[in-house]
């Protein structure tokens, strides 16, 4: 799939123009993963977030067990890994391919680059990764809410 039309396809980045994809584009990197390969583990650096074309993702939490606690499952046009590059902070959680996947990567430098040459994509990228984040802390809100009520009950 052609990258540019791919990232219109992304929520995240659904505001940018064409010349901003290109820019965006122009930053984005390629990785192929087979099932069972990892991408990143719990507490390793925060350097890149990552923007799945294909594939599926898992991100787990440790808990002692080998496989960890399963946080999602995560498919085309999710984007993950971006707290830490934000929070600037080792991984609070691991992933690791589901199945088979292709990732579009964003390194941290370039993206730190790319928003401070222009602050009006700054603004719409920003925005979208806002938008993202509390879309699934809402979620997480929702899930703790249902915790909460199956022990009162």
């Amino acid at each position: 799939m052609e990258l540019k039309k791919f990232l219109r396809e992304v929520d995240t980045f659904s505001a940018l123009t064409d010349a901003e994809l290109e820019k965006l584009a122009a930053i984005c990197r390629d990785r192929a993963l087979r099932r069972g390969d990892v991408v990143y583990k719990e507490r390793d650096p925060g350097d890149r977030l990552f923007i799945i074309e294909s594939g599926a993702i898992e991100i787990a939490k440790s808990n002692g067990s080998p496989a960890g606690t399963r946080i999602a499952i995560l498919e085309h046009g999710e984007i993950f890994g971006e707290l830490a590059i934000f929070e600037e902070r080792a991984r609070s959680s691991s992933a690791v391919a589901s199945r088979d996947a292709r990732l579009r990567f964003i390194e941290k430098k370039d993206l730190d680059a790319l928003l401070a040459a222009d602050a009006g994509l700054a603004v719409k990228i920003l925005k979208g990764l806002l938008k993202k984040t509390a879309a699934r802390l809402r979620l997480a809100d929702e899930a703790i809410q249902t915790l909460i009520r199956s022990f009162d009950a």
